[in-house]
């Protein structure tokens, strides 16, 4: 696939995309734009680096994105997950509905 190929398919894929979806592309385009991105923080107001982006395109620093994994091990050390054959029949089921 040529540029003049990839660029029409993207513009189909943005022209149908929802609001989520045009959220992330937004911040993957504004971080690529600028090389390194930076957010205000509340604590000291210091601004800090962004190192990675939520699932609904916020940006997240280091200390954040640290957070975040930390809130995932101790919902995998809680059992707080869906094991893999239980989400499969859960989806499954969904097309029983």
């Amino acid at each position: 696939m040529g540029l003049p190929e990839l660029k029409q398919k993207i513009q189909m894929q943005i022209e149908n995309a929802d609001e989520r979806l045009l959220r992330i592309v937004s911040s993957v385009f504004d971080n690529y734009l600028n090389e390194t991105e930076f957010v205000k923080t509340t604590e000291n107001n210091l601004a800090e680096p962004i190192v990675a982006y939520d699932t609904t395109g916020k940006p997240l620093t280091l200390k954040q994105y640290n957070e975040e994994i930390d809130k995932g091990i101790d919902d995998f050390n809680n059992g707080r997950f869906i094991s893999q054959e239980d989400l499969e029949k859960e989806i499954d089921s969904w097309y029983d509905e």
